[in-house]
This record gives C-alpha cells, sequence and structure tokens, in this order.
C-alpha cells in the first residue's frame, strides 16, 4: 500500500476509533450501489477488516429506476465473490411504490432502501450499516437545506452515527475518494442521473459547491466545523424544550394528538416555542424516534411561518380557531387548550368522553370543504315508533322510540322527581310533542333552539360558546329535528319545548351510541 493508500486509510480508522463507530468483534454491513463513494467504503473496510476485528457483508439495493441498475448489481455481487464476502440484494419498483404513497422519488427510494437496509442488519445479525456519506455529501446536504428550508438544527447537518447507520467517511472529500480510487485501481460504475441538473442535489453539486470552494478553498472543512458549533447549539437548546414538553404535553390517541394548556405556553421564548411545535409535530405524525426506521424517513418540516402561525394562536382571543401545518398536521385552539394533531386522529372527536369515529376528516385541508351529512325518518314505527338510523359518517346509530305505559309511568315519575342524572347520549322528551319527519344533521348557521328550562330561542352558536364545545366538535355533533325545529342538542340538552311535565302521558327516549 502506497502512502497515499496509508493515509487515506488511516484517516478512515481515526474516524472509526474517534466516534466509536465500530466495536472489536461486530458485524458490520456495507450498504454499497457500485458507484465510486460506496464501492471504495466496502473496498476500505475489507483492507482493514482484520485490524477492526469485524466481520463484513454487503447489500445492494435495485431501485429499478435506471434500466441500468440491474447490470449494477450483478457489477456489486461479483466483486463481492472476488473479495469472498457475502452479498445480499433487494428490488422493488420505487416509483410504483412513490405513487402509492404520494412521495416524490427520492423519499421513497430512501424509505425502501433503508428497510432493505435495516432487514439485511438483522438477517447479517450486523450490529451496524456502513453508509459512504463523505464531506462534500455533508456541505451538499447543509447547503440544500439553506435552499430549501428546514428550521432549526436543518443546518447542523447529519451526523457521523445515527443508530445502527455510521459514516466512517464522513471526514474524506470527495477527491480524496477518487485519488484512492485511481491509485489503487478500484474499479466502480457510473450513474448517469448524477449528471442531470435538473435535479437539485446533482444542480448543487455541479454548479454550487465549486463555486464556494472558489470563493474558500477550505470551504468543506469550515461548513464542517460550523455546522458542529451549530450542532452544540442545537443540541443544548433543543434539551430544553424536550423537557419543557415533558412537563407541559399531555398525549393523546395514543400520541397521535398533543394537548397543551395555553398557559403553559404563553409566555415561552420563541425559540423554545419552535422545536415544542416541531416535537409535538414529528410526534403527532408518528416520526419519532423511538421507531428505528422512522430515523430514514424524510420528516415534515416546521417552518418559520408555522412558528408565526402558532404564536398568534397561542395570543388569539378567539374561543376556537386553527390552522393547518401541512397536509397532515393541524394546530388548534380550544377555549384554554392548545392542541397539535394528525388529521388523520382528526376523525377521532372526543367530546365530555364521547368519542367520534369520523369516516373521513372532518374538512379537506386544502380545499377546506366541510364534510356533511343528513338523515330523516318518517312516522312508519308503528305504535312503538321505534327507529334507528346508522349515521355513517360519524360512526354512530342514532335511536328513537316510545316508551311502554309501565315504563313512561315510571321515567315521568322519576323526571318529576329529580331522579334520573343527565346522560349526554340519552334524551327523554315528552312523546306527544314528536313532530314528523325527524331529521338528524349537524349545526348549520343560524341555527336556533330553545335551551331546557328557557322561555326563549338563543342562537346555537351562542349556546355552543356558552358551553364551550369546540369548535370541529361543533360541526359533527348530530342535531335532532322534530318537523323542522331542533328539539335535541345530542350530548348536551333537549328544548325546552319537548320537555316532559305533569301533563306528560307518553314518554319518548333518544339515544346516540
Amino acid at each position: 500500500m502506497d502512502k497515499l493508500s496509508s493515509s487515506f486509510l488511516n484517516k478512515l480508522t481515526k474516524t472509526v476509533k474517534d466516534s466509536g463507530l465500530i466495536a472489536w468483534g461486530e458485524r458490520v454491513i456495507a450498504a454499497v450501489s457500485g458507484g465510486i463513494d460506496s464501492t471504495v467504503l466496502l473496498c476500505s473496510l475489507y483492507e482493514l477488516r482484520h485490524y477492526f476485528g469485524i466481520n463484513i457483508a454487503c447489500a445492494s439495493f435495485d431501485h429499478k429506476i435506471r434500466l441500468s441498475s440491474g447490470a449494477d448489481i450483478k457489477f456489486v455481487e461479483d466483486l463481492c465473490k472476488k473479495l469472498s464476502i457475502p452479498f445480499y440484494t433487494g428490488s422493488i419498483d420505487v416509483k410504483l411504490y412513490a405513487k402509492e404513497n404520494k412521495l416524490n422519488l427520492e423519499e421513497a427510494a430512501r424509505i425502501l432502501r433503508y428497510r432493505f437496509l435495516i432487514k439485511t442488519a438483522a438477517d447479517f445479525k450486523a450490529e451496524k450499516i456502513a453508509v459512504a456519506h463523505h464531506l462534500d455529501d455533508f456541505a451538499e446536504n447543509l447547503v440544500m437545506r439553506l435552499i430549501t428550508g428546514g428550521g432549526a438544527g436543518a443546518i447542523s447537518g447529519f451526523n457521523v452515527r445515527s443508530g445502527l447507520i455510521i459514516r466512517p467517511l464522513i471526514n474524506h472529500s470527495k477527491s480524496e475518494i477518487k485519488d484512492f480510487a485511481d491509485k489503487n485501481s478500484i474499479k466502480f460504475v457510473e450513474d448517469d442521473t448524477n449528471a442531470d441538473t435538473k435535479i437539485l442535489r446533482n444542480f448543487v453539486r455541479l454548479n454550487i459547491i465549486p463555486s464556494l470552494k472558489e470563493c474558500n478553498p477550505s470551504f468543506l472543512k469550515t461548513v464542517k466545523n460550523t455546522a458542529e458549533i451549530l450542532k452544540k447549539d442545537d443540541d443544548f437548546i433543543e434539551a430544553i424544550a424536550r423537557k419543557n414538553f415533558n412537563d407541559i404535553a399531555k398525549p393523546e390517541l395514543d400520541g397521535k394528538r398533543i394537548v397543551f394548556e395555553k398557559n403553559d405556553l404563553s409566555g415561552l421564548e420563541d425559540a423554545l416555542l419552535y422545536r415544542i411545535l416541531r416535537i409535538a409535530v414529528l410526534g403527532a405524525c408518528g416520526c419519532d424516534s423511538k421507531n428505528k426506521a422512522n430515523n430514514f424517513i424524510k420528516k415534515p418540516i416546521v417552518y418559520y411561518k408555522n412558528l408565526k402561525a402558532f404564536i398568534q394562536l397561542i395570543k388569539s382571543e378567539k374561543p376556537n380557531t386553527y390552522f393547518y401545518i401541512n397536509s397532515f398536521t393541524a394546530a388548534r385552539k380550544e377555549y384554554n387548550k392548545i392542541i397539535i394533531e394528525y388529521i388523520a386522529s382528526a376523525k377521532n372527536l372526543i367530546f365530555k368522553s364521547f368519542n367520534f369515529e369520523l369516516k373521513e376528516p372532518l374538512e379537506n385541508p386544502k380545499s377546506g370543504l366541510k364534510k356533511r351529512y343528513s338523515r330523516i325518518i318518517y312516522n312508519d314505527g308503528g305504535e312503538t315508533g321505534r327507529h334507528s338510523v346508522k349515521i355513517k359518517e360519524i360512526n354512530k346509530t342514532f335511536h328513537i322510540e316510545k316508551l311502554s305505559v309501565e315504563k313512561s309511568d315510571k321515567i315521568i315519575k322519576d323526571i318529576l322527581e329529580g331522579k334520573i342524572d343527565f346522560r349526554p347520549d340519552t334524551a327523554y322528551f315528552d312523546y306527544d310533542k314528536i313532530s314528523f319527519p325527524v331529521t338528524i344533521r349537524p349545526f348549520n348557521d343560524g341555527d336556533r333552539f330553545v335551551p331546557l328550562g328557557m322561555k326563549y330561542g338563543k342562537k346555537l352558536k351562542e349556546y355552543f360558546i356558552d358551553k364551550k364545545v369546540p369548535a370541529n366538535v361543533r360541526r359533527v355533533i348530530p342535531l335532532i329535528l322534530f318537523g323542522g325545529k331542533i328539539a335535541w342538542v345530542s350530548l348536551n340538552e333537549i328544548s325546552d319545548d319537548i320537555k316532559i311535565t305533569e301533563l306528560t302521558r307518553n314518554a319518548g327516549i333518544m339515544r346516540i351510541d
């Protein structure tokens, strides 16, 4: 081995030792595409396998994006045969997966590739997965984050180690990798898509990075050092924010809804609020670090505009307001509560321990279109007046019936003597006051009714505000109308017009379950 090769491997060894990437006796999977970076990584680990005391295997994933990808896999397989090391391969149609899951091609490829690598590591019983990210990749990633945005922490770059993933070449430049390959006659395959500057990553690599190197020949080292300082700052603030989050956040629905008291967020510094919001968003959408696979998916970005909207939400005097953080996460205020929730979990609305499981979200985040439902019951229930109607949109069933004489007499007596406790899902009423058709529908602007115990009607919106009914629940609570007039605001109370009195002869019952 010549001096250049020795210098290259010495730097790799130093990176491994300084960062504790590999322990003696471990099994390591090298992720290899056949390109120059990953092929040099494989050859380097092979050369140092006895020095590190490791067993290595190679894993190569065919994304089936390029026609020549099969030939690339064959190249890697042949190299592994030459080196006498285990070879694992897998493939899937990334384009189809991206289409079915509404992902961009790069994100879909990353998810599937790392899913394969994790499975392969388990099959080989490997403790580490080595990938070929190098110093130019580090700078390229940072510049891309500056271009596309990413919030706090985004420009601190990726770590030398992330769970199972290790990056032994993180301190090597692309030119060093090329020199090592040339000097040692290492063959590799070329990916012609790397020259397509319509792809942002390639544009940054081929146009922006070279210009920055001209301005500062030490650009790569400067970026790395600056990012490490920023990371220390970010880690410090993040730790404080996470402690605050753990103290004040109340997860619901398996963490897909995060609830805060408004007073707990008021007065916090913007830097903490941003990170608390980001922690909540990642937790609500299931992108936290508890699942190892989540380390390799593209996490939702919380932008500065989201922070500004979050601060306005906290300060707002409105009892109910909301905004969408992205197409699958929303932030809303319900009186003194601030809630971050996954949109799919918004299909589970809880009000006074009553759970609505909606078939679809109440509102489309992009179009703002709201879901509606309506059911009509005509007088065809016979003497019992018994009807049951499924409201599939909220996964509930409405029941109404006339009670038997015996039950009716008992209910009338108990109600007049105050012996029946209020139940939000059940209402007793004077059945002779019923007027068909009976309609079941949600709230409409302008609705009015006469609450129990009152002589005059009031706007239902005002009633909801007085009762502190959250805005999103108002839009789904079933209203029961007798002949076009609101008779029961379910989960709340009946209209005074249909209450049971001393003159009532026949009692009826309505239920929602």
